[in-house]
């Protein structure tokens, strides 16, 4: 069959439209679909626009969604319907909400998809019933609506006998700026707001650590790789072990993932770190870490059900560091237990512990959570808009202020923080530390210019080394200096989406 998946971009503006990163729900199933003959492409409409005349002569089209990116899905869907061609939509949001999702699509994949897909395939080429195929929603000949049996998460084993995501697979997967790669699935933590669990489970998976490192042997050197893991370390012996396959294979590569910040003490209770861990990310090529720091009110943190406090975050910041890894901190604001000071106050935490990078969302009821459930309850979701559930928007109504104040005042506290003299501060601060660790290479390059008078012929003779830390000097201060652009472009879209008649105070 001729099959082509979809991965919607999502709506909006946001400081990730420029990564190019694929989720890889896609790339893992169009290289099952693949290996069992079929002809499969897939679209990642952040990486390549789409192919619609290739797409319309396909036999199956799918898409994988998250909430934001649902009424995408659906117009695209509605699309092919018209056509006559067969769709099918999987990811969390249609797990949660299939009866809404198939008004738009003939089959809904619920849970994870691995199995039901190809079998759905099966189904469709060979003209077979759909009624065994665990995991399918669908509609009968008579159009009533059909929901087999769920399908239970996969096995440890099941789970390490998948392929590699192919991601040679997608159109345009040579533009990519990262190379994304997941080493397990599921999530012991239980974050009220988080849909993961609810999705795959908290029972972890994990791919075999030599397979693991066979497949990142195969990406190109030099690259960044982005460990897609919910949390990198959660078993650390584990963890250990690969960063330790990483170095002894001398894999040529930097990389970055999502951890928790707890995951740096050796002793919670105590604050003794984890050196060792913290030594083998950096000899391995760590250069950043992604952590849901989620608040600096001990009150919320526990309403999030978080198990960690604020010192532990302060820690984890100064420990990093130590090894020269950047720090993205990830806080969420709107909860019953935040006022109109924690805005302020989280902005000035995150510059006084000098965290690199932040992102500061609001709140968002994601179908399937215990906080959705609790919202609908008490009548507090303001709008069932999904294109508004990319965590920028305010779509409920906060306990201590407006749903206006909560969103204003989010992306003031991040403007506050991407203000360009602290971009200007840290290069100030680095960039003369570069420049004395490489006195010597520059100045032979220095001499070599003057001698040559080719620019591009001196760039050449630095070192490869040299090079990489004059990028990563110069990354921080740039993506900061992005990032306030995309915070300048949102505030002036905001106002034509938002579920509330104000629009966002003028911002500098």
């Amino acid at each position: 069959m001729k099959i082509r998946l979809i991965e919607p971009k999502p709506p909006g503006v946001n400081v990730y439209d420029r990564s190019r990163l694929p989720r890889l729900g896609l790339p893992l199933l169009g290289e099952i679909l693949h290996r069992a003959g079929h002809d499969v492409t897939i679209y990642v409409e952040t990486i390549a626009p789409v192919d619609w005349y290739d797409v319309s002569q396909a036999d199956l089209v799918g898409f994988s969604t998250t909430t934001s990116t649902a009424p995408a899905a659906y117009k695209m869907a509605a699309r092919m319907k018209e056509i006559g061609v067969p769709t099918v939509i999987g990811g969390s949001h249609v797990t949660f909400l299939t009866d809404e999702a198939l008004a738009h699509c003939d089959f809904v994949v619920r849970g994870e998809g691995q199995t039901t897909l190809p079998e759905l395939v099966e189904a469709i080429e060979k003209g077979g019933t759909f009624k065994s195929i665990e995991g399918l929603s669908y509609r009968d000949a008579d159009g009533r609506i059909c929901h087999n049996a769920g399908r239970p998460p996969c096995t440890q084993e099941e789970f390490a006998a998948l392929p590699a995501p192919n991601l040679h697979l997608i159109a345009g997967h040579e533009r990519m700026t990262q190379m994304p790669y997941m080493t397990s699935w599921g999530c012991p933590y239980g974050c009220d707001f988080c849909s993961v669990i609810h999705m795959f489970g908290r029972q972890m998976r994990y791919r075999p650590v030599e397979t693991i490192l066979d497949d990142l042997e195969s990406f190109r050197s030099g690259s960044t790789v982005f460990f897609y893991d919910d949390n990198f370390v959660v078993n650390k012996t584990r963890t250990k072990e690969l960063l330790r396959g990483i170095i002894r294979r001398k894999l040529n590569f930097q990389w970055t993932t999502q951890m928790r910040a707890s995951a740096v003490f050796k002793d919670g209770k105590t604050g003794e770190l984890d050196r060792e861990l913290l030594g083998l990310m950096k000899a391995s090529g760590c250069v950043a870490v992604y952590c849901g720091f989620e608040s600096v009110n001990q009150a919320t943190l526990d309403a999030y059900n978080k198990h960690q406090n604020v010192s532990e975050v302060e820690n984890a910041i100064r420990a990093f560091h130590a090894y020269e890894i950047h720090v993205h901190g990830m806080f969420v604001f709107g909860a019953d237990t935040d006022t109109a000071d924690t805005f302020d106050e989280t902005a000035t935490f995150a510059l006084r512990n000098r965290i690199d990078t932040v992102q500061f969302v609001v709140l968002t009821p994601m179908p399937g959570t215990p906080l959705a459930k609790r919202l609908k309850e008490t009548d507090r979701i303001l709008s069932k808009d999904w294109s508004l559930y990319d965590a920028h928007y305010c779509v409920f109504q906060p306990k201590n202020m407006s749903a206006y104040e909560c969103q204003w005042r989010t992306h003031r506290a991040m403007m506050k923080f991407y203000a360009p003299e602290h971009s200007i501060r840290i290069l100030a601060l680095t960039l003369p530390k570069l420049l004395l660790r490489e006195q010597r290479v520059l100045y032979e390059q220095a001499k070599a210019f003057l001698l040559s008078g080719n620019l591009l012929e001196t760039m050449i003779g630095f070192s490869q080394d040299s090079l990489r830390q004059l990028k990563n000097t110069l990354a921080l201060p740039t993506l900061r200096l992005y990032a306030l652009r995309q915070l300048q472009k949102w505030a002036e879209e905001a106002p034509k989406k938002t579920p509330w008649d104000q629009p966002l105070p003028a911002m500098r």
